[in-house]
């Protein structure tokens, strides 16, 4: 179960988010000067923000809109009792969302709606005045000489006991910005839209109630999108609204906006007054929230209100810092995970987890962090306690009761920041921050690999993912990607440091037996194995190929051994190439023959067996195959035939290898004598392990059967052509046949008629086997 805000409880350690500590009402400040003095001019970028909500009599609207409404005809305002009736018949109920569902409760949302293609405002002035409307709306919010566009989302009506409960409207346009109410003239009370901020009232609109217009003039009310609130209960009449969203325009869903020019030239002053060494780096909270969507789609364009002013003067500033000055912007969706352990009633804060999903400024996803270790230096230009900062962003979890122990518990807290650092130290901090690919691939954008910071990447990354694992009972520690390893084994073999090979493939290297896209890894080995002497990173590499793992589910990748043999294939005589293919050989002693006789393996194993001068290899692969099933040996007879063909029949190895192919070849002989027989109705293998005397049929000479109560008693009709179908499906074995239900006499009978298909399919096995 999800409830509201964050809990107090989970900060009685004083540690916040992302190595935030101090009392909830302590204010956050912002470490080292120069960003003390960007946090000062960001505060005055404020005033450009526009309005949190506003609204009131809306005078550029007529008193009449022409309401229309198809099935039931013009509507008058305001509304009657008897009019809202014949409306409502032609209204669904308003359902909320939830999670990711769509939900009907009328405890938390009770009202009717109309979707905008049932429904038209005739009177032409209507549409002129909301295009003046929308444009002192883009004023107010802000938004100056910007066309914003209002598109009509719903008809809503709230009768008697109506209302909606604390809630955040979804973006439901691209581009959408804000939520424009409009009622049209309506006698009620009650019925309040009250809009919050961090969880408290900020804004009450009544729509003309208390100076006594509400029945006779339009009103309106504005709040951005993402803002929480909420309408209350209706005590009498009816409430008669239009909702609106307010969107960018297509061809500016990414525009710049153009800040005080004052306001610029002092924060440019203060980026490059930055110190690495005193404060390298900050973080914005963002005062919005915002989906992935809107992120994703405009990237900075979809911010509102105080978040664009800020962000517009900081990237303002930033372009006209020179070149060796400027700071690396990004998006951060931060999120801080807090597990409680609980045992009966009482309950502790167990650890604390960060993490941030990343995207640039245009909204391009670039992965995420899971566990971040190191810490964020938070601007805190509105001055507010940490408590403010955090509490609104919170949703605590709970769970059921497990066993002996009390209900489980945690909260996590997210929300959106910029993320900012000097970009003479993107790299640095890339490697410090950002999701391990990235990293890695700015490291081989480089053309020096420098093996000190390399290890400080590495050991920063394992101790990120070992803390994973280690945060709770259900937690879970992330595998890298095999592109991170493709991209790190080049690295490796430009730093020339076998120590950090050692370190990738016992502490990083994910188990490569079965993983998906394995075999893109086969090369960088290779390259790995040829330039380190086998002595310094030997063990590692036959650890790293000597586990099994058992994957659930289809295998995508190839096997241990296989990729094993095809690195052997890329190498040249010597210690390593003969320390591997012992391995292998050791493995293919264990793994399972079905597997093991497939084209891929064998053939890569008995061509190096056969070849490697080591004895005890050869015996050891060669022993191997001949405890195997003469049925399993296709692949293996074909492999060793290809190889014996040039060799001297008086090599000791010839015999051995030849008794094999013999093995397989007497095989093949048992089977054509079974299965080369003039045709005949008696199956003599056929399996019938349900009932002795169908089997008994099955292998004798009569062409069919049938089941009476004698041979098996049946419920009834249908019974017996379920029992049928089900033995059609799945008891043809070493046998064909045709089963058919009819009833006599009322009593339920199964006839069996035998088909050639199990003769002719012997015929064409024979056929394969006489070809091998």
């Amino acid at each position: 179960m999800d409830e509201g805000e964050g809990d107090l409880d989970d900060f009685k350690d004083c540690k916040w988010p992302f190595g935030g500590n101090g009392k909830p009402e302590d204010v956050a400040i912002p470490s080292g000067a120069g960003c003390a003095q960007i946090n000062d001019v960001l505060a005055r970028a404020d005033e450009k923000a526009g309005e949190f909500s506003f609204g009131g009599q809306a005078h550029v609207l007529p008193s009449t809109a022409g309401l229309f409404v198809d099935g039931v005809g013009s509507i008058p305002v305001p509304i009657t009792a008897e009019q809202a009736e014949m409306l409502i018949t032609q209204c669904e109920k308003s359902p909320f969302g939830h999670d990711f569902d769509t939900k009907m409760d009328e405890n938390v949302r009770k009202s009717w709606q109309l979707e905008p293609d049932m429904v038209q405002l005739k009177n032409p002035l209507w549409k002129t005045g909301l295009d003046e409307l929308t444009k002192t709306i883009a004023l107010r919010l802000g938004y100056e000489n910007i066309p914003l566009e209002s598109t009509l989302y719903k008809l809503l009506m709230y009768g008697e006991g109506g209302h909606f409960v604390k809630h955040q409207d979804t973006e439901k346009k691209d581009g959408m910005i804000a939520t424009l109410v409009v009622q049209l003239p309506s006698l009620h009370e009650g019925g309040d839209l009250v809009v919050h901020s961090k969880g408290k009232v900020r804004y009450r609109h009544d729509f003309g109630k208390s100076d006594g217009t509400a029945a006779y003039l339009p009103h309106y009310a504005v709040h951005y999108a993402d803002s929480e609130h909420a309408v209350e209960k209706v005590t009498k009449g009816y409430r008669l609204v239009l909702v609106y969203s307010i969107c960018l325009p297509k061809t500016m869903r990414h525009f710049k906006r153009d800040p005080d020019d004052g306001l610029i030239e002092e924060l440019a002053e203060a980026i490059a007054n930055i110190d690495p060494e005193d404060d390298d780096s900050f973080a914005l909270l963002l005062g919005h929230n915002y989906t992935e969507k809107s992120i994703m789609d405009l990237g900075f364009g979809a911010f509102k209100g105080i978040d664009r002013a800020r962000v517009g003067v900081l990237e303002g500033a930033n372009a006209v810092v020179p070149t060796d000055k400027q700071l690396k912007l990004l998006i951060g969706k931060l999120s801080h995970d807090i597990f409680y352990e609980t045992e009966y009633t009482n309950s502790r804060v167990f650890a604390h987890m960060n993490s941030i999903t990343w995207y640039s400024m245009a909204g391009e996803a670039l992965g995420s962090t899971r566990n971040l270790l190191s810490t964020l230096n938070f601007l805190n230009p509105s001055q507010e306690m940490l408590v403010e900062l955090w509490m609104p962003h919170g949703i605590c979890k709970r769970g059921g009761y497990t066993g002996n122990e009390g209900p489980t518990k945690s909260t996590v807290y997210c929300t959106y920041a910029i993320i900012a650092w000097p970009a003479a130290l993107h790299t640095e901090k890339t490697l410090e921050y950002m999701p391990e690919d990235v990293g890695v691939e700015l490291l081989s954008a480089q053309k020096s690999t420098d093996a000190a910071v390399l290890r400080d990447f590495l050991e920063n990354l394992n101790a990120r993912l070992e803390g994973q694992g280690k945060v709770a009972w259900y937690s879970y520690r992330d595998d890298v990607s095999v592109k991170f390893c493709r991209t790190l084994c080049e690295l490796l073999v430009a730093a020339g440091d076998s120590e950090l090979v050692n370190f990738f493939f016992s502490k990083l290297c994910p188990s490569l037996d079965g993983l998906e896209d394995n075999e893109s890894l086969i090369q960088p080995m290779i390259s790995i194995v040829r330039a380190f002497d086998w002595n310094d990173i030997g063990q590692v590499i036959l650890k790293t190929f000597g586990e099994f793992v058992s994957r659930r589910g289809e295998i995508l990748g190839a096997s241990n051994l296989e990729m094993n043999l095809k690195v052997v294939t890329g190498l040249d005589n010597g210690a390593a190439k003969q320390a591997l293919l012992k391995l292998a050989a050791e493995k293919a002693a264990c793994f399972p023959k079905d597997g093991l006789c497939l084209d891929g393996p064998v053939e890569l194993l008995l061509e190096h067996a056969i070849r490697c001068e080591d004895k005890t290899i050869f015996d050891s692969v060669v022993n191997v195959f001949k405890e195997v099933d003469a049925s399993l040996l296709e692949y293996v007879a074909t492999t060793i035939s290809q190889s014996i063909r040039d060799m001297d029949p008086t090599n000791e190895r010839y015999p051995v290898l030849a008794s094999i192919v013999s093995k397989r070849i007497e095989w093949l002989k048992s089977q054509i004598e079974v299965l080369d027989k003039p045709f005949t109705w008696e199956m003599s293998d056929a399996e019938f392990s349900d009932n002795a005397k169908v089997q008994a049929f099955l292998r004798g000479p009569a062409v069919s059967m049938k089941m009476t109560k004698s041979v098996h008693k049946f419920k009834g009709f249908q019974d017996a052509r379920n029992c049928a179908a089900d033995w059609m499906r799945n008891n043809q074995r070493n046998a064909s046949f045709e089963m058919q239900a009819s009833s006599t006499s009322g009593n339920a009978i199964v006839t069996i008629t035998k088909t050639r298909k199990w003769y002719t399919g012997c015929q064409r096995n024979c056929t394969g086997t006489r070809r091998s």
